[in-house]
């Protein structure tokens, strides 16, 4: 890939754009061929119980940072606390999540790995993250700060949406 420099306005150009888009879907795809690597006991939960990505994103935070309470979990992956105990709680009933009191502060619930599903989990995170850490290394820490930066404009942009896709769908403005 050609390296471009960036305009005077700072405005992103129709290049850089043919550039990205495409690469969105790829990156999804590619993501999705590999879904064969999640541990089949788990594969089966998934498919049994109706979990979604967002279950797997807790798994994951679980598995590289350890156990935590559930507002640590709700700031980690940026959702409500309502919605981090919602997660916990379904990932609990399938037995991949177990919580326990807080010894220190019994109002404070800690989350970890199920002990049955540990080792599977993390070694499935610590491939999963093997091919991220070796994709990165190349790049300069500034870089990868600047792609990360990136991803996080751009998932939070498809998950508001734009006003011009509320006046696409809506026929009317959006009062975001």
């Amino acid at each position: 890939m050609p390296r471009r420099s960036p305009n005077a306005s700072g405005q992103m150009t129709q290049a850089e754009l043919a550039e990205l888009l495409p690469l969105l879907p790829a990156l999804t795809k590619a993501m999705t061929r590999r879904s064969h690597e999640v541990p089949a006991g788990i594969r089966a939960d998934w498919r049994g119980h109706g979990l979604a990505p967002r279950h797997m994103n807790l798994l994951v935070s679980l598995a590289l940072a350890g156990p935590m309470s559930v507002s640590e979990l709700s700031t980690r992956l940026d959702v409500g606390l309502a919605t981090a105990s919602l997660i916990v709680g379904e990932l609990g009933r399938v037995g991949l999540v177990v919580r326990t009191e807080d010894e220190n502060d019994r109002r404070r619930t800690i989350v970890d790995l199920a002990p049955a599903h540990r080792q599977a989990i993390s070694a499935f995170v610590s491939r999963r993250a093997g091919v991220l850490k070796s994709a990165l290394e190349p790049l300069q820490p500034k870089e990868r700060a600047g792609l990360v930066k990136g991803l996080r404009a751009i998932v939070a942009a498809l998950e508001t949406g734009s006003p011009e896709d509320t006046v696409r769908t809506t026929g009317r403005r959006s009062s975001r």
